[in-house]
């Protein structure tokens, strides 16, 4: 039996904003795409549609991530309750799905007004970077405690899901918290001067949590983390992504998106109203292989033509495999007839 998202099991005051919004008769073609992500999938735990309607994020990035996989042509063996995917095929490997929350106290990634962006981005960035940190060891320590136990986990290649929601336009974060996170590589806008044609960029080991205390980034820079053979990263695999996706051609919304321009500081900028606007499931998803994994992912296995995957060369260089127009940021805005 196909899993029912959307009947509510929960009272209307207590679904999260978001799900509650998405409920509205007008969005029934982004709730037949989410309906279409979980195609296959099933409630192992009993908990999953409540959390979805409750909390949203973390189990609306699970979803993303089993679509993902259905477009990769990967089988997940769903008799397993854990990790949160057990994929079977030619090399087996098991994908364990997270999200980058805010902080105690923190503003939620929804609700923010666009007229008001991040002011200091490098503090954004840090900021980002240090929460990617703390899910990625946080699901590490989880699978050195558990899940490295099980007979099905056991010599199999283990990749880490990250999205990020840990602020107000944390879509705007793009590659570089999670490039700093993992290969200490990080880029400086505020370093960049004018003329330059790249984005200032330089190595970096630590990143300041406060005034006392430096976190330790480049987690793939060495053997530390050797379980860990990948990770799936978006910033962008959002509400944003459903609306992009919804075969709603009468929507009225405009679509701004980012794109690489080599040689210049300026990205290429596109805009469309939703009509005109077409974007891939995979848009704006990376893959980002550990050179010291212990059970690396052969060549190919999580390849496709729309995302970034990154590789690590013998020198030390990042191999950055993208579509020459990768999706670096989507913002969509509303139009309100007059």
């Amino acid at each position: 039996m196909p899993i029912d998202l959307f009947t509510h099991q929960v009272d209307a005051d207590t679904l999260h904003p978001i799900f509650k919004m998405m409920s509205d008769a007008r969005f029934g073609p982004e709730r037949a795409v989410l309906a279409q992500w979980a195609e296959g999938f099933e409630d192992r735990d009993g908990k999953f549609v409540r959390e979805l309607q409750t909390t949203f994020e973390s189990s609306f990035w699970e979803l993303y991530l089993f679509a993902a996989l259905k477009e990769l042509g990967l089988p997940v063996d769903l008799r397993h309750h854990a990790p949160d995917f057990v994929v079977d095929g030619k090399v087996p490997f098991c994908l364990e799905a997270t999200i980058a929350n805010p902080p105690a106290g923190g503003e939620p990634a929804y609700g923010f007004s666009m007229a008001a962006p991040p002011k200091d981005f490098t503090d954004f960035n840090i900021e980002s970077t240090l929460r990617i940190c703390n899910r990625f060891d946080a699901k590490v320590k989880k699978y050195r405690k558990s899940y490295l136990n099980h007979a099905h986990v056991e010599g199999k290649p283990f990749v880490i899901g990250i999205a990020s929601f840990d602020r107000p336009h944390s879509h705007f974060a793009s590659g570089r918290p999670i490039l700093a996170a993992l290969y200490g590589l990080y880029y400086d806008e505020a370093a960049t001067r004018p003329g330059d044609i790249r984005v200032a960029s330089y190595n970096v080991s630590t990143a300041p949590k406060n005034a006392n205390t430096d976190i330790e980034v480049g987690l793939f820079c060495d053997d530390s983390y050797a379980e860990v053979s990948a990770v799936v990263y978006s910033c962008l695999a959002t509400w944003g992504k459903l609306r992009a996706l919804a075969d709603n051609p009468e929507a009225l919304s405009v679509y701004t998106t980012l794109h690489p321009n080599p040689g210049s500081l300026l990205p290429v900028v596109r805009n469309a109203r939703k009509r005109d606007y077409t974007e891939h499931l995979m848009d704006g998803l990376f893959v980002l292989h550990n050179p010291f994994a212990r059970h690396p992912l052969p060549s190919g296995l999580l390849s496709h033509p729309r995302l970034c995957e990154i590789r690590v060369a013998d020198d030390g260089e990042l191999i950055n495999n993208a579509p020459d127009d990768f999706l670096l940021f989507r913002m969509l805005q509303r139009i309100k007839p007059t």
